[in-house]
């Protein structure tokens, strides 16, 4: 695949549908779909998926996944549902109420967590992020 170049758009959808999103979902998040109508997105979607090249890093980023045994959002998800499945058959309804809020986090359904940072952490994380982006 090392010969055949993707856009940053086209990688971004092959790496959110290599992750568990759905086509449309993969869509919005790497494509301007603002505005778009549910059909329209879907449509594009599919003819995305349908290139080869395309369906070729799909692929690749999926068999990347699971060579690395890598944790991914769907396997996150898959857990929580059977948490939320087990909690529910024992009916604790505290064990149900965990899983709805973290899966809710998980999709940003909640309202962002405001995080303050103060002292040396701001310098370090600064530093931090500048060596990573010095390596690309």
């Amino acid at each position: 695949m090392a010969d055949v170049k993707l856009t940053a758009k086209q990688e971004a959808f092959a790496q959110g549908i290599a992750d568990g999103l759905g086509q449309g979902d993969a869509y919005r998040m790497a494509y301007d779909a603002e505005g778009m109508k549910d059909s329209t997105v879907y449509s594009k979607a599919s003819i995305l998926m349908s290139d080869g090249k395309i369906r070729a890093r799909v692929d690749e980023l999926k068999t990347m996944v699971v060579e690395k045994q890598l944790w991914t959002r769907e396997m996150s998800v898959k857990g929580l549902i059977q948490a939320y499945r087990i909690a529910q058959d024992a009916k604790t309804s505290t064990g149900m109420t965990a899983a709805v809020k973290e899966l809710n986090v998980m999709h940003g359904f909640n309202e962002p967590t405001k995080l303050s940072i103060t002292g040396n952490m701001v310098t370090r994380i600064v530093r931090e992020v500048t060596d990573d982006n010095s390596e690309d």
